[in-house]
């Protein structure tokens, strides 16, 4: 373990995001010349953290580990204790306010095919539609993040396993219609206008990636 809840109480940190009563804070914590993200459950409500925060802590770190070593997603991430965990922090902004320069046609591309080794993987993400979910790194490339929505792909009925991963692919070419449209393409551009007519009767919103604001 990097480091424990000790020291990182111990030592200062900062609020990356404040969650609600049910969502972790994020926070960015220094140790040595080493940064990292944690997402710490412990100030929700006793009942929220010790049975949601606690499974869901379990979850989302077991989808990041199926992903270790993939450039491109969150690295060395471990179970701080209970009701965090930690990865390795990675500099860059959000998709929405990003350098328009770096979200060119090469990018959505790679964004892509990082997406296509996370199903490979067996893993679902389900809301790649969300913008706080993509990062553009200083170099320029794509960092998926947040898996708490995630969904295990191995054993799924095979329509229902297409289903999931169009949710994916149709939330990379939201934000590639919107950036580089010419490039997108028809068969791609079909695809998004097929899962954005699906989720006109997607009554649970808020959740598996369809949420009221993402259009």
């Amino acid at each position: 373990m990097p480091f424990t809840r000790e020291e990182f109480e111990r030592s200062g940190h900062g609020l990356i995001h404040k969650g609600r009563w049910a969502n972790a804070d994020v926070h960015l914590f220094r140790r040595g010349k080493e940064d990292w993200v944690v997402k710490d459950f412990r100030r929700c409500p006793p009942i929220t953290r010790s049975v949601y925060g606690s499974w869901m802590v379990g979850r989302e770190l077991a989808a990041m580990r199926s992903l270790a070593g993939i450039p491109g997603f969150p690295q060395d991430a471990f179970r701080m204790d209970r009701f965090a965990f930690a990865y390795r922090y990675v500099p860059g902004m959000e998709i929405g306010q990003a350098d328009p320069r770096f979200l060119t046609t090469a990018f959505f591309e790679e964004l892509e095919r990082l997406v296509g080794k996370m199903h490979s993987r067996g893993i679902a993400h389900l809301d790649i539609r969300a913008a706080k979910n993509i990062l553009v790194t200083d170099r320029g490339e794509p960092l998926i993040l947040d898996f708490q929505s995630n969904v295990r792909l191995d054993g799924l009925p095979r329509f229902l396993r297409d289903l999931l991963v169009d949710v994916d692919r149709s939330g990379i070419y939201k934000h590639w219609a919107r950036r580089v449209p010419e490039s997108l393409g028809e068969e791609r551009a079909a695809l998004l206008d097929r899962m954005n007519r699906l989720r006109r009767f997607w009554i649970f919103k808020g959740y598996l990636g369809i949420r009221k604001d993402a259009r």
